[in-house]
């Protein structure tokens, strides 16, 4: 699925409504996602399936520095590949 960077506060991955809705059922509270080949877990929060649909965190964060995106025009944010790879498990690409 097609993903986008995504800053308030913290930095995160935008899944967009459409996406929770189609692969992370409501009764996941956390999800797993691969980055670099490292694991990460990120709580979903109550609200991501209908306002917030983000994950967010300190590692999203540091991948976007390590590729040199940590700001970017207002409306463009990069967009990335998030795979579904079973389960509660998801590699950022």
């Amino acid at each position: 699925m097609e993903v986008s960077a995504w800053k308030a506060a913290t930095y995160g991955i935008r899944i967009g409504r459409e996406n929770a809705e189609k692969y992370f059922p409501k009764i996941w509270t956390d999800v797993e996602v691969e980055i670099n080949g490292v694991c990460h877990c990120f709580a979903l929060s109550p609200k991501f399936w209908t306002k917030c649909p983000e994950i967010r965190g300190k590692a999203i964060r540091e991948w976007l520095k390590a590729k040199g995106l940590l700001s970017w025009e207002k409306g463009n944010p990069p967009k990335f590949e998030l795979k579904h790879i079973g389960g509660n498990k998801f590699r950022l690409l």
